[in-house]
């Protein structure tokens, strides 16, 4: 494999995967779409519990602890002021969108997820009718696509289409707010003194042509 990876945003999960080797290439894909289109994590709560969050009880005298990947991973990145104001300013920004919202999870409110909520949240927005299938390369179309029919086949349409308004966002209508100050705390280990700035525009509250959208 070249490259094998997973990267979240705000809006989307995209799974690339690559190979020079076209019979590994085909390997890899298929593992992968085993993997993305059947994960344990939806039938099997332990997943959730080790990646997502669990108790966790170390001594008897002291108090059950929070724990988990993820958890543990947005506690991190919730202790870096730079982190804290790009999230404050996306949503102030953007209160009426999903980019209000932090992908991740805020620390304070992953328990807050419920298996049965996990469940229906990656049974709507994680159906192949939401998703995108992207091929590059000089291997044979229809070998590609008999092996994206093996696992698309099973599924019926949901529906869930870019012109569905359940999984389409829009844009961000601008507020027109007068001056106001929003103050959040944050952790910071630094006695230097140093401030840190962040400047934000919301540019359009509609599409932009080809042209305008490159010149930005």
């Amino acid at each position: 494999q070249n490259f094998l990876n997973a990267f979240t945003y705000p809006d989307r999960t995209c799974y690339p995967v690559a190979s020079t080797n076209t019979k590994d290439f085909y390997n890899l894909i298929s593992v992968y779409l085993d993997a993305v289109l059947h994960p344990r994590a939806i039938n099997d709560d332990k997943v959730l519990q080790q990646e997502g969050w669990h108790y966790e009880l170390e001594d008897l005298s002291e108090e059950m602890k929070y724990k988990g990947v993820v958890y543990n991973e947005m506690k991190g990145v919730y202790s870096s002021p730079e982190a804290l104001a790009q999230r404050h300013a996306s949503r102030i920004l953007f209160p009426n969108s999903v980019y209000s919202h932090d992908y991740g999870g805020d620390p304070p409110s992953i328990p807050d997820l419920s298996f049965e909520s996990f469940q229906r949240f990656h049974n709507t927005y994680y159906h192949p009718s939401n998703a995108r299938v992207f091929f590059y390369g000089d291997d044979d179309e229809e070998s590609r696509l008999n092996l994206l029919s093996e696992y698309l086949d099973e599924y019926e349409d949901s529906n869930m289409t870019c012109e569905n308004k359940s999984s389409n966002i829009e844009y961000q209508p601008k507020l027109n707010l007068p001056n106001t100050t929003h103050r959040f705390p944050y952790p910071t280990n630094d006695a230097s003194g140093k401030h840190i700035v962040t400047t934000n525009w919301l540019l359009n509250h509609e599409r932009l042509s080809e042209k305008e959208s490159l010149a930005l």
